[in-house]
């Protein structure tokens, strides 16, 4: 789930927006919609999805309560080779706006903070999106390989400090950067999203997904993504995930 108090697509604030709040007791937050969750439904491990730059914009400089990490607004540098293959990135929002990313050195309190709030209301993990941008925001802070590992031994501290039993997956993080600085994270996205209305796309999952996994699963433990049951090529999905070998998310 994604709950963080935002503005568009940048990080505000570290605790839920009103959204998730709990309406007649505010302060109660998100731990009322955990306990439903486990209680009623009977689900056994709750994660939250955020980016590796906290939200898929970053976190906004100057907002009261979060100037303590230290948040700049940056501009993702992208090689010619990737505005060749991806030209709609000229007019990406974050190309255009930019990212609010957290100092390094700030970035293990960021996340300690982040997921220490989490772990009291019954959160068992998180999902880490959108790795690979640290690879274009490296200019100044000693090049993206130094700006990874410095992110990554903060998010690995600070999940080993926050979650039980290793709590997180690593998603949109194939850049051989975040791979080889993920000292800690078991589990990896292995292909790009299940898009549902897109006919094409299944056998393209499928076969990237193998692929990926001859490499990805000799040092983590592949993520085939999650699949709709109710569709008109679940089974497919289905089968596939289960001869896998990672673990299996239905929606």
């Amino acid at each position: 789930m994604l709950l963080f108090t935002c503005s568009k697509i940048i990080f505000t604030g570290i605790k839920e927006n009103k959204k998730f709040q709990n309406q007649e007791d505010p302060t109660i937050g998100i731990k009322s919609i955990v306990n439903v969750a486990k209680e009623k439904y009977g689900l056994k491990y709750v994660y939250v999805w955020h980016a590796l730059t906290g939200y898929w914009g970053g976190v906004r400089p100057g907002v009261e309560g979060m100037e303590q990490y230290g948040s700049v607004m940056s501009f993702p540098a992208v090689s010619p080779g990737v505005i060749l293959n991806e030209p709609g990135w000229k007019k990406d929002v974050l190309a255009v706006q930019g990212l609010g990313l957290v100092d390094p050195k700030s970035v293990y309190k960021f996340y300690n903070e982040l997921h220490q709030y989490l772990a009291s209301a019954g959160i068992d993990g998180v999902k880490v999106d959108v790795q690979c941008i640290l690879e274009t925001l490296g200019a100044g802070l000693g090049g993206r390989v130094e700006l990874t590992r410095q992110y990554h031994q903060a998010l690995d501290a600070s999940v080993a400090r926050n979650f039980a039993d290793n709590g997180i997956i690593a998603c949109m993080s194939h850049n051989t950067d975040a791979l080889y600085c993920s000292k800690q994270t078991a589990v990896v996205r292995a292909s790009d999203d299940f898009y549902p209305r897109d006919p094409v796309s299944h056998t393209i999952h499928i076969a990237s997904v193998a692929y990926n996994s001859v490499f990805l699963g000799e040092f983590m433990q592949p993520d085939w993504d999650m699949f709709q049951s109710f569709h008109p090529v679940a089974e497919y999905h289905a089968s596939a995930r289960a001869i896998s070998g990672g673990p299996v998310y239905v929606r």
